[in-house]
């Protein structure tokens, strides 16, 4: 989507699973929460977020960012400080057995980061990346009683976030059930209608 709309994407997952495999300081900080599904501070999250996203562009999809109230709050005070406000915010919507199916399959190349996933999305080659024939590992994050920790923390600390966003019609709802060329459709005509205001 962010290709197609000519804007960055920011996976905080992404940037703090590339972290912990540098070694880097933030690497080492934020290793033990993914390990174990714990979410990352919001201090540090929000930081994170201010210094290597919005700090550095104005088009973005934010991926993974916010999941608490917290976050949500960081972010209005991060855009208002440069006049900017939020578009959308897309609310995908899928129940935890499936959920649970999705992300205990999960793949990732050790060496270009590329994903996979078992039963959706496998690799030409069992266990090698159709991109640059590196070896795939199952994510840190993708073992199943890591997964049912973080669906928890999700019911605690993310689902208010739809109540808050909805108070402010900025809730798009998608359904994720169904294959990801149908769920890619849907939210590609979602943003086109805000690309087109």
């Amino acid at each position: 989507m962010a290709e197609r709309f000519g804007v960055r994407h920011a996976s905080t997952g992404e940037i703090f699973r590339q972290a912990a495999a540098d070694g880097s300081e933030l690497g080492r900080t934020v290793k033990d929460y993914l390990d174990s599904g714990g979410l990352v501070p919001d201090e540090l999250t929000s930081r994170v977020v201010e210094e290597m996203v919005v700090g550095r562009s104005d088009s973005y999809l934010l991926d993974g960012y916010p999941r608490t109230l917290r976050q949500a709050h960081d972010l209005d005070a991060m855009l208002g400080r440069r006049g900017q406000e939020l578009d959308l915010v897309v609310c995908f919507e899928l129940d935890d057995g499936q959920a649970l199916r999705r992300l205990t399959g999960r793949l990732v190349c050790a060496e270009c980061g590329e994903n996979y996933h078992r039963e959706f999305m496998p690799p030409q080659a069992e266990g090698v990346c159709d991109g640059c024939g590196g070896p795939l590992k199952v994510r840190s994050d993708s073992a199943e009683e890591v997964v049912r920790n973080r669906l928890a923390q999700y019911d605690e600390k993310t689902r208010p976030l739809v109540a808050y966003y909805e108070e402010r019609g900025l809730i798009e709802r998608v359904d994720a059930s169904p294959a990801p060329q149908e769920v890619t459709r849907r939210t590609e005509a979602l943003l086109s209608r805000i690309a087109s205001r």
